[in-house]
């Protein structure tokens, strides 16, 4: 974490904004289905954005969740790439990024489950949750702060709702709103406020 922050600037850090599509909501017990991460800067300038979906041989009826949420079919899957491959290249991706989701600890469960299952671990630089972004300039919960009430309260569109290349867009593109009304314009202000 210390290498990716120091001596640098906010305009330096590269955000890896992360967003999975999963079987169910345990991390232990369900598998992900979609990963979607795109790399931004804190101005919301995205530099990368990938998607893949993860081969999964499920044979017994309704082990893919929630299909009327996430709309995810058996040949999706079938041309999804390994889970060894999807937490390699996820590794890759947060190597030198700071994490950031929409509900940090669920994307981070799931993640870490499947990294469990394959005997590795995943470092994550951060991470820094938009949610309890959102919530903290909202004390009293006058509002909603599900991601799709908040893209919409500062005008970002998500036009694909539950996919994970979609959502961690539309994070990504509030991550610099939430930045701003939070008045974060150093590195120092971002550790001291969200522990990135």
């Amino acid at each position: 974490m210390q290498s990716v922050i120091e001596n640098k600037m906010l305009s330096d850090i590269r955000f890896a904004v992360v967003d999975t599509e999963t079987t169910g909501l345990s991390g232990t017990n369900d598998y992900v289905l979609q990963l979607g991460v795109v790399i931004s800067r804190h101005d919301g300038t995205i530099e990368e954005q990938y998607e893949t979906f993860v081969k999964r041989f499920f044979w017994k009826p309704g082990r893919l969740g929630a299909y009327k949420v996430h709309g995810i079919k058996r040949s999706d899957l079938r041309r999804g790439i390994s889970p060894s491959e999807m937490v390699a290249t996820l590794k890759t991706y947060l190597h030198d990024t700071i994490f950031v989701a929409h509900n940090a600890k669920f994307d981070i469960g799931f993640l870490n489950g499947e990294a469990s299952r394959l005997k590795t671990e995943i470092a994550y630089n951060g991470p820094l949750d938009t949610l309890k972004m959102s919530r903290a300039l909202d004390p009293k919960r006058v509002n909603s702060h599900k991601l799709k009430d908040v893209t919409t309260r500062y005008g970002v569109v998500v036009t694909r709702p539950h996919d994970a290349l979609a959502d961690a867009l539309g994070t990504a593109l509030v991550l610099p709103h939430l930045l701003r009304a939070h008045n974060i314009t150093t590195v120092e202000q971002l550790t001291a406020h969200f522990g990135a």
